[in-house]
Order: C-alpha cells, then structure tokens, then sequence
C-alpha cells in the first residue's frame, strides 16, 4: 500500500479530511489489521445531551494496556510502541512548515468508532506519553487546516488511562455535538476559562486564526500539571466561543485524581472521550 506525506501549517491548504477519510476506509475494508469492524455502530443520545455508542468488540477484543505507574514514565523500548505496528496501519505521515520531523498517523486497530485513529508525533524519537509543546501546536495546526466540524483529537496522560506509553494523540470523527462543546465558560485569568456547571471541573481555551499560535499559553498549563504530578486528559474541538458568537476551537483540559496500574478493561474508565459527554458503551 502505497503510504502519502502531507505538509500541515497555518498557510498549507489541505484537504485532510477527504485523505484521512478514504485512507481509513480503505485499510478498513482492504486489509485484516483491525481487531474488529467498526460500522453502523448504535447510539443514543441522553438528557438530549449526552452520546452513548454501543461497541462490545472493544473491551474483549482490544490490545492489553500497559501498566502504568507515574505520570512521567520513562518510554520502555520493551513494550509495545507504535514503531512495533504494522505497516499496514500506517495512514500517511505529516510534517509542518517549519519542521522535518515526521509524525505518523496510524488506524487505531481497537478504534472507539469510525474513522477512530492515532497521530503520534516524531514517532521514531520513541517519546513517553507526555505532551510536548510541539506536538500540541501541531494538534492546533490540524484543526487549523481541517474544516470538517466533526473532528476532534483527543489526549490521556500517564495515570490519565493512557494505554501505551508512547506519545500519542486521539483522532475522532464524530457528526453529534458533544456537551463540552456548549457549555459556558467563565473567565478566570488572561486566556485562561474554566468550564460553568459542567459536571467535572476543567480548564478551557479558545483558538482562532490569529490565535493559533498560542500553544504556549495551554503549555505553561500542562507543564505545571506535569511538575506537580497531576494526571490530566485534553480535548481539542470546534464548539462555541465563550461569548456565545459564531465558532471557534475550544482546547479544554481535565486535571485528574492520578490512576495507577493497568487500565482494567471490564470497568467503567472514565478518560477524555466520556468527560467530553461522549460514553462508548461495551456490553
């Protein structure tokens, strides 16, 4: 299969979306490296807010999680990391404008739902699962040059029910509005929001064109989560801006009570995809 590299930047007019879409259903449909099929997936909406989706397959089919101990966790070339995947899984890679390091992005082969895959950065740097300032401005770059409102890229930290600890993120495609994209935000401090009455605590940050550059600003956030060992979850979406006007990129971030060991399959893990108000159902 013959693999395609993008350039992802402020001014690179791509259409990421119509590639990403039909390299994955192509991978879906052509080769065997899923664990599963993910298709017509059922779901409901709850308190008209809330998405539940229903795939058994996940919890009994899905690759073992690592066992996790602290939030920065040495990377381990023992264990399993995406330079071990196959082939197969890769999508195609991306570099930015201002950077030869190559990220790839791979099929999940366990995936939540359609089109549900992994983007790591500078894959073969072999980097733990901490977020990088870098890797956070490329997410923005994405969602920069992705029009698609149904994107949306997703982070779990160490001790956060990440399941592999090399630096990933979450890529989803999803058509239902999620509640953290709507909720009101109140100001607390320069760009910095925290989420109103919504039903865990977190921060949030709005991006816009000429704002995009602002990674920093949500890096000095999560480089002091990192300091003090506070496990945390990251989720980048379109969604209303906290005035209420028009749309915009909402990057919210989750500090958590830390976990430890290996995620338990069986039991109900609450990681960035159910404190957006999305819950994959399993059984």
């Amino acid at each position: 299969m013959s693999k395609s590299r993008i350039q992802i930047g402020r001014n690179v007019n791509v259409d990421f979306i119509q590639l990403y879409k039909s390299t994955w259903d192509k991978i879906h449909r052509e080769t065997d490296v899923f664990r599963y099929k993910v298709e017509n997936l059922r779901e409901r909406i709850v308190n008209e807010k809330y998405l539940l989706q229903l795939n058994p397959d996940r919890s009994i089919k899905r690759r073992t999680p690592e066992q996790i101990d602290n939030i920065c966790q040495p990377f381990d070339e023992n264990k399993f990391n995406f330079t071990k995947a196959s082939k197969d899984e890769t999508m195609f890679s991306i570099s930015d404008e201002n950077d030869l390091n190559e990220h790839f992005l791979l099929v999940n082969v366990s995936p939540i739902s359609q089109y549900h895959s992994l983007l790591c950065p500078s894959m073969y740097k072999c980097l733990p699962q901490v977020v990088t300032k870098d890797s956070l401005q490329l997410m923005l770059d994405i969602m920069c040059c992705s029009k698609d409102r149904d994107i949306r890229i997703g982070f779990n930290s160490l001790c956060g029910l990440a399941s592999v600890n090399h630096l990933h993120y979450h890529i989803f495609i999803e058509k239902n509005i999620l509640p953290v994209e709507t909720v009101k935000c109140k100001h607390l401090k320069g760009p910095v929001y925290i989420l109103d009455g919504y039903p865990v605590p977190g921060f949030c940050f709005e991006i816009t064109r000429n704002t995009i550059n602002s990674s920093e600003y949500i890096y000095k956030l999560i480089d002091l989560l990192l300091k003090k060992c506070i496990a945390h979850n990251i989720f980048i979406t379109r969604g209303q801006s906290v005035s209420g006007d028009g749309g915009i990129v909402r990057v919210i971030v989750w500090p958590r009570k830390n976990s430890s060991g290996a995620k338990q399959l069986a039991a109900f893990n609450v990681a960035v995809c159910e404190l957006s108000g999305w819950f994959p159902v399993y059984g």
